[in-house]
């Protein structure tokens, strides 16, 4: 590759990539400090964190939980023993779990700095006008940059629960880094063989099956290492591309599998919508507006929000898909037959595309259209092109008095400053935004006011801090927009409960059971309202009910327990009680809970 006459004594250590990807990662680390201000908030941090036992001890049974269930209608044990190392160190402090992701986040922005200088430098067909030196410092730092300092990406830093995000970002680009190192002796002719036994080659495998254990979303990137493939075979006619996707079969196969784990996961949380509820036509019109929005948002960043609501009708007519169908289309072929002239625009739009394809609705998982969090990684190919057209532009300026080597200097800084200066104030104002549930959900209605799942979640957060009355407003709320939420009931009965209204509290809970007659959380807290009551018999028969559904849960077989020891049934209290402190291991020295099995004449081994 040509490169440019830079005074090396001058520019030799300002302008060398790994410097420059750690100042963006730096910068990155500064301008999320605000974020260590924040709390949790009550959107899958409870079952993630606050909430969880699973995580407190670092042992054996945490890891056959981690490996073995599906906590939260999900399977990514990584993500599991990242949050049980943090609450090893932090506790349930918020600043060290925050200080976590602000971290991995930084890491990642120095990565993708790196990642798209030896894309770029590794493959100059991508755009023949990138033929210098500093070009390809530029295009890195600011690709680096807008990827670590756009608000758009404060979602999945700021909220402690989307630390999968991160930790897949992570191996995924690693994965890719060591994946182009194996390109660096590509010339020389490489057989399938030896590249099944070359290190590289093995450490970019390992690293995509981590990926995999940290979100699934991960699945793309056998298909994007074919895309790389496709562009660099137009610089080296070698044997390696004929074979590539055998190479490639081991990556197919852990990706297969993942899917195969994350369908089943879903299942069993309930959150894949069948084509009954969403038709296949209505998701590929979602899915097109999704591609154009995300765009879209990149470019102007505002009005972003933690819940986009799926459309309860999607009209084919309707003028954000009139205007993003063909757009997608548009550019679709556009980058296909600009494969003749530059492959590498088709590198970016393919990866667009492949990475953001598991979760565009085709297969619809929960309620929301889109997702800033899922524009993690599809974003780096939109940002790469933003920065080589701003490159472009910047050098048709002409500077009559400074040299080529100065001026690209001054590009660099000026560019670097303005977009640490625009970029740092959006992200600051949406860190805010994720400061805890109160103010999260409050800024999600003053958009919105017709999202029953905000109303849920800020009923949630009034019910942590003990606002029962509050909080029933706040599920009543939900309960308007939602009739037929089974969850959003027990929710409100629950609030009833704390207040006293013992009446109220169990009609609501049987509304929710003629709905869903299973549903172990309304047939806990009947339990509970029998209990109350001083009911043992009824309280103590639903508590089994649900600890037949939940059989390894401790909480269940606490109130389980109690009931007995309310029945004076020692022997059977004593069996549960015993099972608690097996599976509870936060109260296996419970001197209390020790000594009433003592009273009992069960004392623990």
């Amino acid at each position: 590759m040509q490169t440019d006459s830079i005074n090396k004594p001058f520019l030799a250590c300002l302008l060398n990539i790994r410097s420059l990807a750690l100042l963006v990662g730096l910068a990155t680390f500064v301008i999320y400090l605000p974020a260590l201000q924040n709390g949790f908030v009550s959107w899958d941090d409870n079952f993630y964190i606050y909430e969880n036992d699973h995580i407190r001890h670092l042992n054996g049974e945490f890891l056959r939980w981690a490996f073995t269930g599906f906590h939260a209608a999900n399977w990514h044990p990584l993500t599991w023993l990242s949050h049980a190392v943090d609450y090893a160190f932090w506790g349930l402090d918020p600043w060290g779990h925050h200080l976590s992701n602000i971290l991995l986040h930084s890491v990642n922005a120095l990565l993708v700095t790196l990642l798209i200088y030896r894309l770029l430098r590794l493959m100059p067909a991508f755009c023949g006008h990138l033929n210098k030196e500093a070009d390809l410092l530029v295009v890195a730092v600011m690709t680096g940059l807008l990827f670590g300092l756009h608000p758009l990406h404060v979602e999945s830093v700021a909220w402690v629960s989307e630390r999968k995000d991160l930790l897949c970002a992570l191996f995924y680009l690693l994965s890719l880094l060591f994946y182009l190192r194996l390109w660096r002796n590509v010339s020389k002719g490489i057989e399938i063989p030896k590249i099944y036994g070359n290190p590289n080659y093995l450490i970019c495998l390992v690293l995509f099956m981590l990926a995999l254990m940290s979100k699934p979303m991960a699945i793309s990137l056998p298909w994007v290492l074919l895309l790389i493939d496709g562009l660099y075979r137009n610089d080296h006619s070698v044997g390696f591309y004929g074979d590539n996707w055998m190479a490639k079969m081991p990556f197919f196969l852990l990706a297969f599998v993942s899917a195969v784990i994350t369908i089943a996961a879903q299942k069993s949380g309930s959150a894949i919508s069948s084509l009954e509820v969403v038709p296949l036509l209505d998701r590929l019109l979602v899915a097109c507006y999704a591609l154009v929005a995300y765009l879209q948002k990149m470019i102007w960043p505002v009005d972003l929000l933690p819940y986009y609501a799926y459309p309860k009708e999607v009209e084919w007519n309707a003028m954000p898909y009139i205007l993003a169908v063909p757009l997608v289309i548009a550019i679709t072929t556009a980058s296909v037959l600009s494969v003749r002239w530059h492959r590498g625009w088709m590198l970016a739009w393919g990866y667009y595309l492949i990475t953001l394809l598991p979760v565009l609705g085709i297969v619809q998982v929960g309620s929301q259209a889109m997702a800033d969090r899922y524009i993690y990684l599809p974003s780096i190919a939109p940002f790469m092109v933003f920065s080589i057209m701003l490159v472009l532009v910047l050098r048709c300026v002409k500077w009559q008095q400074c040299n080529t080597s100065l001026r690209y200097v001054c590009l660099l800084f000026i560019s670097t400053a303005v977009l640490i200066w625009l970029l740092s104030s959006l992200t600051h104002k949406q860190i805010r935004i994720w400061r805890d549930g109160e103010s999260l959900w409050h800024y999600v209605i003053q958009y919105n006011d017709q999202i029953p799942l905000a109303y849920r979640q800020l009923g949630i957060t009034l019910y942590e801090r003990a606002q029962y009355a509050d909080a029933a407003a706040m599920m009543n709320k939900a309960l308007s927009l939602s009739p037929l939420d089974a969850e959003l009931l027990n929710n409100l009965a629950i609030c009833y409960l704390e207040l006293g209204d013992l009446n109220k509290a169990m009609q609501t809970v049987r509304r929710a059971l003629n709905i869903e007659a299973n549903n172990l959380f309304a047939l806990n807290t009947l339990g509970e309202i029998y209990m109350t009551q001083r009911d043992y018999h009824n309280a103590n028969k639903y508590f089994f009910q649900v600890m037949q559904l939940e059989p390894d849960n401790p909480l269940r077989l606490f109130n389980l327990a109690v009931s007995f020891d309310r029945l004076k049934n020692s022997s059977q209290a004593c069996i549960y009680w015993r099972r608690y402190m097996v599976l509870d291991v936060t109260d296996a020295d419970d001197v209390e809970i020790i000594q009433h099995l003592a009273k009992l004449g069960c004392p623990v081994d």
